[in-house]
């Protein structure tokens, strides 16, 4: 593939499901979790990958340096209670988003290929879709690479 996006796209799937085998479901982030009254055509737990920005300027001729973002969406479904006076274990079990979070994090953050520069943590947000059952924890990434057209 010659195209900076999908290479990198298909790196990342392969870097996840040999890293975080718990993950079930890697995908392009096509809006999977807004079906109306549906729950999302994945399995749990999921990740969608997607670049919503990427920033270009000018190194001097035709080449151009790319910052890219990469947002890393978890989805899980939980099914289990973290309230105070639940048992222990009932509360691990609902808390084991966070551990997936964390071996995403592990699995990405520096990791590097040879066409861009490692990738680095940027934020993490959360968020819940309540009417589905769903949480969603959004982790963004940046890396760069140099493009040069001049060849």
């Amino acid at each position: 593939m010659n195209s900076f996006f999908a290479k990198l796209y298909l790196d990342l799937q392969e870097r996840i499901k040999t890293e975080i085998p718990e993950i079930q479901w890697i995908e392009q982030d096509f809006g999977q979790d807004v079906f109306d009254k549906w729950r999302p055509n994945v399995a749990f737990p999921a990740v969608l990958i997607d670049f919503p920005q990427a920033v270009y300027s000018a190194e001097g001729g035709l080449s151009q340096f790319g910052e890219v973002q990469i947002s890393i969406r978890l989805l899980v479904s939980p099914f289990s209670q973290s309230y105070e006076d639940a048992p222990l274990e009932v509360r691990k079990d609902a808390l084991q988003y966070f551990e997936l979070e964390d071996k995403i994090v592990n699995a990405l953050h520096g990791w590097d290929t040879e066409y861009c520069q490692p990738l680095i943590r940027q934020s993490v947000s959360s968020y819940n879709h309540n009417d589905r059952g769903l949480r969603f924890r959004n982790l963004v990434f940046s890396t760069a690479y140099e493009m040069d057209f001049n060849q």
